[in-house]
């Protein structure tokens, strides 16, 4: 939660991860965590809405490239540019530090090792260069899942609860499935997608902090503008609720093959 909230809440062929002395590897592996038994249910749900989603389209996505905006009061309060292979891991993201210094992160999401850049300088300095990388890696954490969850909660490491049905006054109706996290991900947070009976799509996530007390209200996110990228169907806004914030993904690509020169160092 503390990467994902802190942007919701608060403010809401070049070689290039060749060996080089600055590169530098941001984090040491986390713990394993003891085996969650698989919840059939659960798992034909989650199934159900990727295929809605993206089928043999999803199957097929290799490269991303889109913007992460987060807009509070109708103003955008930060963006982050990105792009990202499925593949290989590689994975670049430029925007404004929180100390308002402009950066960009080049970096390798499966080994945490890369490049950065600080006023389009390239920062030489190993503690302030792990300080950009790990800023870098949180951003793609915190980014990614937010634009693919739905789409990603068969991966590995990702584990799945049915939590029943749900209905409102109207008479709509959502399967719910709880959604965490093995350590390893570094995803602080467990989310609780509200599937659509009708439709298949998520409509709504809810997050809260593993282990947090019963009186603790979950952050309720809702869906909306669904659009096809590459044929896979991405809900392009995300409305938090009550708190007058909204995250988008401005110019959406996504593509079965990665740019020629896509992560070149430009």
């Amino acid at each position: 939660m503390r990467s994902l909230l802190a942007v919701v809440l608060v403010l809401l062929a070049f070689p290039l991860f060749a060996q080089a002395p600055s590169q530098v590897v941001v984090a040491p592996p986390a713990p394993v965590a003891p085996p969650v038994p698989p919840d059939p249910a659960a798992d034909a749900l989650a199934k159900r809405t990727i295929e809605a989603q993206g089928g043999a389209a999803w199957e097929k996505a290799r490269y991303f490239s889109f913007t992460f905006v987060v807009e509070r009061n109708g103003q955008a309060a930060a963006s982050f540019p990105q792009q990202w292979d499925r593949v290989t891991g590689n994975y670049r993201v430029s925007g404004v530090d929180p100390k308002g210094v402009p950066f960009t992160v080049l970096l390798n999401a499966k080994s945490k090792i890369g490049r950065a850049w600080q006023n389009g300088v390239e920062v030489k300095d190993l503690p302030a260069l792990k300080e950009l990388l790990a800023l870098g890696y949180r951003r793609y954490n915190n980014d990614i899942y937010w634009l693919l969850m739905p789409l990603k909660m068969l991966d590995s490491g990702v584990h799945r609860t049915s939590q029943g049905e749900r209905a409102d006054a109207a008479g709509h109706k959502w399967d719910v499935v709880r959604v965490t996290f093995e350590p390893s991900l570094e995803i602080n947070y467990d989310v609780w997608a509200w599937i659509n009976r009708e439709s298949g799509l998520v409509d709504e996530w809810d997050m809260k902090p593993p282990g947090a007390a019963a009186t603790v209200p979950p952050v309720e996110v809702f869906f909306h503008d669904f659009k096809r990228a590459g044929g896979v169907l991405i809900s392009l806004q995300r409305e938090v609720k009550g708190k007058n914030q909204t995250v988008r993904f401005d110019d959406l690509q996504i593509l079965p093959e990665t740019p020629k020169g896509a992560f070149e160092v430009k």
